[in-house]
C-alpha cells in the first residue's frame, strides 16, 4: 500500500508509505501519486478518506476561512476549519484528475459523497453554500467560466444518478465509512439512496429545462476546470483563492455533444423515443466533427455506445446495417413495409428466432380478421410460405402445415410455394436441397395440392433436387393428376383380335392368378377361377396367395367340401372377406359373406349337411362383422338396426346350449358378449352359463353395472369382478410351476387374462368403462400406496383396500393398461370430466406433468362450458387446482402457479409467496412472469409482488402491479358481488391462456 488509509503511529508502517496529511504539507506530492501507474488506494479510495476524515473541531482552536469578502455573496458564507477546506481541495483536485469523468465517480464513490463533492466544488466555484437538490437560479448568458462548468457538470450528475439507481438498484456493499452530516453513522443506510432519489426526482423538470436552455447558446465558449485550477491552502493562507485563469478551453461541440448524450440516455430510460431519438441525433452530429487521434478533454462518450443508441432510435449509423431483427421490427413499426423482403434474407442467414415470425404470421392474419390492419391481399399467403420455407429448411415443418392455406388459394398459393422455395433454392447448401426435395416429395406423393407435380417438372431448379427414382415418381404423379384419358385410348381391347405369335400356358395361368388375387369383386372372382380351373393349374386355387389364412372351424369345413368350383370359391371369397375387415371396409367383406351364403344356399336343397354348416358358419361371420362395424363407429347407431343386433347376439350364444346346433367360433363368442354388455343387457348376461372366462368376466361386470344403477354405488361390490383382474395383473404365469407334461398348470387362468384384456378393450358402454377404471385405479393406488400420487375416481372406495402378496404385481403394467383404456373412453366420450381427470391424475403420477395439465384443462373447460359460466367447484375441486399448482411448479411456471393458488377455497399465501419468490431468471423464461398480472386479484399477492419488485430494482414490472392493484374492481370496499364478477372475469382470462398454451 502506498498510503496510508488508517490514523498514522497506529501500526508500524513502511517507510515507503504517505501519509495522508502529507498531501497537505507538500502540494506537489498529490500528482505525482496520482500519476503512478496503478496508485493503492485508487484515486476514487483517496477522495473517499479526504472527504470522511473526521476531526474533533473546538471554537477556540480552530483556524476558519472565509470567502473573500469583497466578492459578492449571495448567501451567508460557511466558516471552514482550515484544514477540512484544505482536504476537500484535496478531493475536488482528484477529481479533476479524472477529468470530472462520472463514469468513474458515480461507480466509485456512494451516492451521499457524489453530493459532497459537488456541494463543496459548489462552495469553491460559485462561493455559496448548496444544499443538493435546492441550487440557486444562475442567468444562463452573464455565468462565468467556472459557474456554466459547475452548473452544468450538476445537472448532469443529477440526470445520471436517476439513470444509474434505475439500472442498478441493488446497493453495493459499501465500506464503514462516515458520511458528512450524519452523526455517528458508520455505514450507509439501504434507505438513504432512495431518499436521495426521491428528491432529486422532484426537481427533474428543472434540470432538464436549464440543460435545453443551455443548448440553445450560440456564443458559448466553455472551459473545464483542472487540476492547478485549484490552489492548496497553506498554514498562512487567509483566504481561499483559486486560479481560475488556469483552466482548459473546450470547443462548444464537445461540450454541447456531452450533454445531448446525458439527455438522450435519461429519455430513453423514460421510454420518451421522440426526444431521445432529437438528442442522440444531436449527439451524433456533434460526434462525427472530432478528431479521432487526439483524447477528448471533456466529453466522455463511446463510440459503440452512440452507434448503439442511435440503432435503437432508428438512427442511421455509418458502416452498420441493422440485423434482420431490427429491420422486421422497424418494418412492423412501418406497416409492414418491406416485410417480405427481410423474411426473404432471413431464409437465408436464419436470424430472426422462429417465434417471432410466427408472431408475426398470427398478427396479420388477427389483423386482417378483425380491420385492424391494411395490408395487400397478398401478403398473409406470401409470409405463410415463406415461414414454410423456413421450418422446411430446419426441419421443423409438421405433416399438414399450411396445405390448407395453400390449397385455399388455389393457383396464387401454388404459385406463391414456388416463389418462396425459388428465393433459396439457387443459395441452398446439399443439406438444404435435401430437406425440400424431401418436402416436396411428400406433398407429390400424398396429392394434396393439384398441378404440384406439373409445375416441379416445369422448373430446371426444381427438377435438379431430385435423383432418377423421385423424378419418376414425380412424373407419374403428374400423369395421373394431368389431363383426363378418354376411356377409349385406356382399352386395349378395340375389337380387333391379338396377333400371337407364341402362346404359354404359364403365363395365361399367372395372369389370371394376379388378377383374382387383386379383384375384390365376387362375380368376377367367380368367373376368373372357372376359367383357370379349365387351364388345369398344378396346385389348388385356395392356395393362390400365401396371406390367406382362415380360421381353423372354417378352413376345415372348406377343407371338407368336395374338390371344386364351390370350395375355391368359398376359400376365397372367406380369406378376401378378412382382408377387407382388416383394411376397415366393412360392407364389401359383408357382401363377399353374402353373396358365399346365396351361392351355398343353391346346393342346401340337396341335403347335404357339410353345405348347412358352412351356411351357419358364414352368417356367424356375417354376425362378427356386424358387430365390428358396429363397434368401430361407435357411437353412431346408423350402420344397423342395434335390436336385431342384439337378437342374433343372443342366438349365438344360445346355440352354445343346444347341443343340435353349430357351435360358433370363441371369436365371435367373445364378440357376442362385449357387444350385448356395451348395449347393457346385463340381466340377460348375469343369467347365462358361465362356462367361459370372457363370459364370467362380462357376468361380473353387468352385476357391478346393475348395482350401480340400482343403489347409485351406495353399497360395495361382488369381488368376482375384483378378483379377475388380480388373476390379470397377478405374478407373471411364467413363474408358476409346469406339469410333467410341459404344458401350464394354469392354463386356464392365462385364457382368462387373455380373454379379459381384450374385453378392456372393446368397452364402449359408459358404465361398464366406469367400472373397469374404477377397478385398475383402485389396485393402482393400493398397489403404489402414497397418499399424494393416488388416482381419484367414481366408486373407487367400494373396492377392497389391501391385495395379497403386492409386491408381485407390476404397476407399470396396471397404469399403461389404465392408460389405454382412458384414451379409449375418452376417444368416444371425450366430454366426460371424471375420465379427464382420471386421466389427468394418471399422467401427473407419471410425471408427465404437461400431459397432466391438459387433461385438468380440458376437465375446467367441459365443466365451465368453454369458460363461458364459473368453474363448479363440486367438479373440480381445490385437489385438482393444488395438482395445477404442482405441475406447474415442475414446469418451472412460477407465476402461472401463483396465479392459481387464488382458485383456492382458502388463498394459499406461503405457497403463493414461495412461488413468486422463486428464481426470476427461470420464471421469465417459462411464463412470461407479468403477462399474467391482470389475472390476479388478490390484493394481498400483488402487494407482495410490488414489495419484491421494488426490491429488486424491476421497475417496469412494479408499475405493472400498481397499475393492476389500482383497478376500480378490486378495491377491496366493494361489495362481494363486484368482487365475485371481477374474480370470475380473470379466472376465465387465465384459464383461457392456459388452454391456449397447454391444449390447443
Amino acid at each position: 500500500m502506498d498510503v496510508d488509509l488508517l490514523r498514522p503511529g497506529t501500526v508500524p508502517i513502511s517507510p515507503d508509505t504517505i501519509l495522508w496529511f502529507e498531501f497537505l504539507l507538500n502540494p506537489s506530492l498529490l500528482y505525482e501519486y496520482l500519476s503512478k501507474p496503478l496508485p493503492d488506494p485508487s484515486p476514487t479510495d483517496l477522495m473517499i478518506k479526504f472527504m470522511t476524515i473526521n476531526f474533533e473541531q473546538r471554537e477556540n482552536d480552530v483556524k476558519a476561512i472565509e470567502a473573500d469578502p469583497n466578492e459578492p455573496k449571495q448567501s451567508t458564507p460557511h466558516k471552514w476549519s482550515l484544514k477540512n477546506l484544505a482536504l476537500k481541495i484535496l478531493s475536488l483536485k482528484v477529481a479533476a484528475y479524472l477529468k470530472w469523468d462520472l463514469d468513474t465517480l458515480e461507480t466509485k464513490l456512494p451516492l451521499p459523497l457524489q453530493i459532497s463533492l459537488l456541494q463543496d466544488l459548489f462552495y469553491i466555484a460559485t462561493d455559496n453554500v448548496v444544499e443538493i437538490p435546492m441550487i440557486p437560479d444562475f442567468s444562463r448568458d452573464a455565468m462565468i467560466d467556472q459557474v456554466l462548468f459547475t452548473v452544468v457538470l450538476y445537472y448532469r450528475w443529477h440526470l445520471r444518478a436517476i439513470v444509474y439507481k434505475s439500472l442498478n438498484n441493488r446497493q453495493a456493499k459499501q465500506p464503514f465509512i462516515h458520511i458528512p452530516g450524519i452523526q455517528e453513522t458508520t455505514y450507509i443506510p439501504p434507505g438513504l439512496t432512495d431518499d436521495i432519489i426521491r428528491k432529486l426526482e422532484t426537481y427533474l423538470p428543472n434540470t432538464i429545462n436549464a440543460l435545453n436552455e443551455i443548448l440553445e447558446l450560440n456564443d458559448m465558449k466553455p472551459k473545464v476546470l483542472s487540476f492547478e485550477t485549484f490552489v492548496m491552502l497553506t498554514e498562512d493562507s487567509t483566504e481561499c483563492k483559486q486560479n481560475w485563469e488556469n483552466m482548459y478551453s473546450i470547443s462548444a461541440d464537445e461540450f454541447k455533444c456531452q450533454i445531448h448524450y446525458d439527455l438522450a440516455v435519461f429519455y430513453l430510460l423514460r421510454e420518451d423515443y421522440q426526444s431521445a431519438k432529437r438528442h442522440v441525433a444531436g449527439a451524433q452530429e456533434l460526434f462525427r466533427k472530432f478528431d479521432t487521434s487526439r483524447p477528448l478533454i471533456y466529453c466522455t462518450i463511446k463510440k459503440e455506445y452512440l452507434d448503439g443508441y442511435c440503432l435503437a432510435c432508428d438512427i442511421p449509423v455509418e458502416n452498420i446495417k441493422p440485423d434482420l431483427m431490427q429491420q422486421m421490427h422497424a418494418s412492423i413499426k412501418d406497416q409492414y413495409t418491406n416485410i417480405v423482403q427481410v423474411l426473404q434474407a432471413d431464409n437465408v442467414t436464419r436470424e430472426i428466432p422462429q417465434v417471432y415470425r410466427d408472431n408475426l404470421e398470427l398478427d396479420i392474419q388477427g389483423g386482417m380478421v378483425n380491420r385492424t390492419i391494411t395490408v395487400a391481399r397478398d401478403l398473409l399467403i406470401q409470409i405463410q410460405c415463406l415461414n414454410l420455407v423456413r421450418k422446411v429448411l430446419e426441419n421443423e415443418i409438421l405433416l399438414g402445415d399450411y396445405i390448407a392455406e395453400i390449397k385455399a388459394a388455389g393457383t396464387k398459393g401454388l404459385n406463391t410455394l414456388f416463389w418462396a422455395f425459388g428465393n433459396i433454392v439457387e443459395r441452398a447448401t446439399e443439406i438444404d436441397k435435401k430437406q425440400i426435395s424431401r418436402f416436396l416429395l411428400y406433398l407429390v406423393l400424398s396429392g394434396d395440392i393439384d398441378g404440384l407435380a406439373s409445375k416441379i417438372l416445369e422448373d430446371v431448379n426444381f427438377r435438379g433436387l431430385f435423383n432418377e427414382n423421385e423424378l419418376l415418381e414425380v412424373m407419374r404423379e403428374a400423369e395421373q393428376k394431368g389431363v383426363e384419358i378418354p376411356d377409349l385410348l385406356m382399352d386395349n381391347e378395340w375389337g380387333i383380335q391379338p396377333v400371337t405369335y407364341t402362346q404359354n400356358s404359364r403365363m395365361d395361368i399367372g395372369s389370371l392368378e394376379q388378377r383374382i388375387i387383386l379383384s375384390y369383386n365376387p362375380h368376377e372372382i367367380r368367373e376368373l377361377l372357372i376359367r383357370l380351373a379349365s387351364l388345369n393349374p398344378r396346385n389348388p386355387l385356395w392356395r393362390l396367395n400365401n396371406c390367406w389364412e382362415l380360421p381353423i372351424p372354417l378352413q376345415s369345413v372348406a377343407m371338407s367340401l368336395p374338390r371344386g368350383l364351390l370350395q375355391d370359391y368359398s376359400y376365397v371369397l372367406l380369406a378376401k372377406s378378412r382382408e377387407l375387415v382388416t383394411s376397415k371396409d366393412f360392407v364389401g367383406a359383408k357382401e363377399m359373406l353374402n353373396v358365399l351364403e346365396r351361392e351355398a344356399q343353391l346346393l342346401v336343397a340337396g341335403g347335404n349337411s357339410l353345405i348347412l354348416k358352412l351356411c351357419q358358419l358364414v352368417a356367424w361371420e356375417v354376425l362378427l362383422i356386424e358387430i365390428l362395424h358396429c363397434l368401430y363407429v361407435w357411437p353412431a347407431s346408423e350402420v344397423c338396426d342395434m335390436q336385431t343386433l342384439v337378437g342374433k347376439c343372443k342366438q349365438c350364444l344360445g346355440a352354445l346350449q343346444a347341443t343340435d346346433q353349430v357351435i360358433p367360433r370363441q371369436e365371435i363368442i367373445e364378440y357376442c358378449t362385449i357387444f350385448l354388455l356395451n348395449m347393457a343387457e346385463w340381466d340377460y348376461l348375469t343369467s347365462i352359463e358361465k362356462r367361459w372366462s370372457y363370459s364370467e368376466f362380462a357376468a361380473a361386470v353387468s352385476s357391478v353395472c346393475q348395482d350401480i344403477v340400482k343403489y347409485k354405488g351406495s353399497r360395495k361390490f361382488s369381488r368376482e369382478a375384483w378378483d379377475m383382474i388380480l388373476v390379470v395383473f397377478g405374478p407373471s404365469q411364467q413363474s408358476q410351476k409346469r406339469s410333467s407334461s410341459g404344458s401350464s398348470a394354469n392354463s386356464a387362468s392365462r385364457d382368462a387374462v387373455i380373454a379379459i384384456t381384450g374385453a378392456l378393450s372393446r368397452l364402449r358402454e359408459p358404465t361398464a368403462l366406469t367400472v373397469a377404471t374404477s377397478l385398475l385405479a383402485r389396485l393402482h393406488n393400493v398397489l403404489r400406496d402414497e397418499s399424494s400420487l393416488e388416482l381419484h375416481a367414481q366408486y373407487l372406495n367400494l373396492w377392497p383396500a389391501t391385495v395379497p402378496n403386492a409386491n408381485s404385481y407390476n404397476t407399470r403394467t396396471i397404469g399403461e393398461c389404465l392408460f389405454q383404456l382412458l384414451t379409449q373412453a375418452l376417444k368416444y366420450y371425450p366430454s366426460n370430466i371424471s375420465w379427464l381427470k382420471l386421466m389427468a391424475d394418471l399422467n401427473f403420477v407419471l410425471g408427465f406433468h404437461e400431459s397432466a395439465m391438459k387433461y385438468y384443462l380440458e376437465a375446467t373447460m367441459v365443466a365451465s362450458d368453454l369458460f363461458r359460466q364459473p368453474v363448479p367447484r363440486t367438479q373440480i375441486d381445490d385437489l385438482v387446482y393444488r395438482r395445477m399448482i404442482k405441475c406447474c411448479t415442475h414446469l418451472q411456471c412460477y407465476t402461472q402457479a401463483t396465479v392459481l393458488c387464488q382458485f383456492l377455497d382458502e388463498v394459499d399465501y406461503a405457497l403463493a409467496f414461495k412461488m413468486i419468490s422463486s428464481d426470476q431468471k427461470s420464471c421469465a423464461a417459462a411464463d412470461a412472469m407479468d403477462a399474467y398480472y391482470h389475472c390476479i386479484w388478490d390484493t394481498t399477492i400483488l402487494e407482495f409482488l410490488i414489495h419484491l419488485h421494488t426490491k429488486r430494482g424491476e421497475h417496469h414490472r412494479k408499475q405493472l402491479a400498481i397499475k393492476v392493484i389500482g383497478l376500480l374492481e378490486l378495491n377491496s370496499n366493494n361489495n362481494e358481488e363486484i368482487q365475485r364478477e371481477a374474480a370470475n372475469i380473470r379466472k376465465a382470462t387465465f384459464l383461457r391462456a392456459l388452454a391456449k398454451q397447454y391444449v390447443y
